[in-house]
């Protein structure tokens, strides 16, 4: 039974219900006290140690339900018994005609028999229609060819060959094929042949369950892991709603390990200057100690976001990223533009962050981009507001359409910003060809790096909370 539950662990980490350690724990004490033999009692003990939240505990629920699911083998309704059926009298489905020597050879371990570990032969489960011993040797198959470790589609065939032959194939085909010798038991042959065929799509079934069960995290994973790696633009519609998802698991990573730098008070490290300076008074008594105190300063960031076609796929998802962490950034602006400056912060205050990033793509658009004009606008509409604790976060290629560059602008900003980052899609190698002016605004630039996947924006955005954090 321990092996039940640990397969039973796994199958809730595959559906995205993470178990740790304590709750396994607590979970096999609860089923020591509660037994096996109560289904709702089971689930109910196993529910309260396992599922922490209401969320957790609709996984939990219905990977219960998925995994403890008893219906292998079960005679369909309103079948008449016959090929792998048993008959109201349980007779034996055996031609009249054939010796009882043979009758009693067959199936039952001597010439042609498929001899199981339950002591009976796998045809003779199959002709009776047994579902519960059939059903229990089928997981003593899986449990022993590995099943749980299921992962790809592409697997099914493997393992629903493996684990017919764990309950016996070999020798059902062997009787299968004594049957067709002996031409006096026509009958049998049949029941045997649509006997296998059940056998076969019974565990065809029970493995594609499985692989339901424990598949969908890890392919859920490798799948996560190529969307991170890929370039944004080359991201398909069909998986937005899963990038969304991945960027809101990344900003929460990074939130969680920038917020732990808060501003505190150290304890221990005493500011010696401070107290001794407001002790002079007291002849240098020390009734007033001062603490050394470490004090975070989150960053400003204004965020400047290239939305034509060639970059809108990065615009999009930087936005998304940066208004995902929150508290993490002190005060956030952002900008899009293709040839003028658009704010759009407000748009981020009044909806959700996902239909705020869709609303921006659609509204913020024109003709070909103009970096010349948009730095024009940025000198007009932004440059006062920038400080030495701004940093200014521009996303683009840099193609400015043989326009005019205006690079004296992106000099003045990074004058008197605290940090330009510049992050281009585009490889390096490509920076300064065609009507790139990539290599004129770099020089004013703290930082200028590609940047073309979630894992990129994911490094960035950690480098620039690190920073400001050291920095304090």
């Amino acid at each position: 039974m321990q092996a039940t539950l640990e397969d039973f662990f796994k199958s809730l980490r595959g559906s995205d219900l993470e178990v740790h350690l304590n709750a396994q724990v607590d979970a096999a004490r609860a089923v020591e006290l509660v037994g096996w033999s109560d289904r709702m009692l089971l689930k109910n003990a196993l529910g309260t140690t396992l599922a922490k939240t209401t969320t957790d505990r609709v996984l939990f629920d219905e990977a219960f339900d998925r995994f403890f699911r008893f219906d292998a083998f079960q005679k369909p309704a309103g079948s008449a018994p016959g090929a792998g059926q048993a008959d109201p009298q349980g007779a034996d489905q055996t031609n009249p005609d054939q010796p009882k020597d043979e009758q009693s050879q067959t199936g039952s371990g001597g010439p042609g028999g498929c001899q199981g570990s339950g002591g009976q032969a796998l045809s003779q489960l199959l002709l009776s229609g047994d579902s519960v011993a059939l059903a229990k040797r089928m997981q003593e198959a899986a449990r022993e060819v590995g099943l749980t470790d299921i992962w790809f589609f592409t697997q099914k065939g493997y393992y629903t060959q493996k684990i017919q032959q764990a309950m016996g194939l070999e020798l059902l085909d062997r009787e299968i094929g004594e049957a067709r010798r002996q031409t006096l038991a026509p009958q049998r042959l049949a029941d045997l042949e649509l006997a296998r065929k059940r056998l076969f799509n019974e565990v065809r079934n029970f493995v594609e369950r499985k692989l339901s069960l424990y598949g969908t995290a890890p392919t859920r994973q490798l799948h996560d892991d190529f969307l991170q790696s890929q370039k944004l633009s080359n991201i398909e519609k069909r998986d937005f709603a899963r990038m969304h998802v991945i960027v809101d698991k990344m900003a929460r990573r990074l939130a969680e390990r920038h917020s732990r730098r808060k501003k505190k008070r150290v304890r221990g490290q005493l500011d010696f200057r401070k107290t001794l300076r407001k002790n002079a008074a007291y002849d240098g008594v020390m009734f007033e100690t001062f603490w050394r105190s470490k004090v975070v300063d989150r960053p400003r960031v204004v965020a400047i976001c290239d939305v034509s076609g060639s970059v809108r796929q990065y615009a999009r998802f930087l936005l998304l990223f940066l208004h995902s962490l929150g508290e993490q950034l002190s005060d956030l602006r952002s900008f899009a533009f293709t040839n003028h400056l658009v704010e759009v912060s407000e748009t981020f205050e009044s909806l959700p962050v996902e239909q705020a990033v869709d609303k921006v793509m659609q509204a913020v658009g024109g003709s070909g981009t103009d970096y010349g004009q948009t730095l024009l606008d940025i000198e007009a509409q932004l440059l006062g507001d920038i400080d030495r604790r701004t940093t200014v976060l521009i996303l683009g290629d840099a193609r400015n359409n043989r326009g005019q560059a205006h690079a004296e602008v992106m000099e003045l900003l990074y004058q008197r910003a605290r940090r330009v980052i510049w992050l281009n899609p585009e490889p390096v190698s490509f920076w300064g060809l065609g009507d790139s002016e990539m290599k004129r605004y770099a020089p004013y630039c703290h930082i200028a790096r590609e940047c073309n996947s979630i894992a990129h924006l994911e490094h960035t955005l950690d480098a620039l909370l690190r920073t400001h954090s050291a920095s304090a």
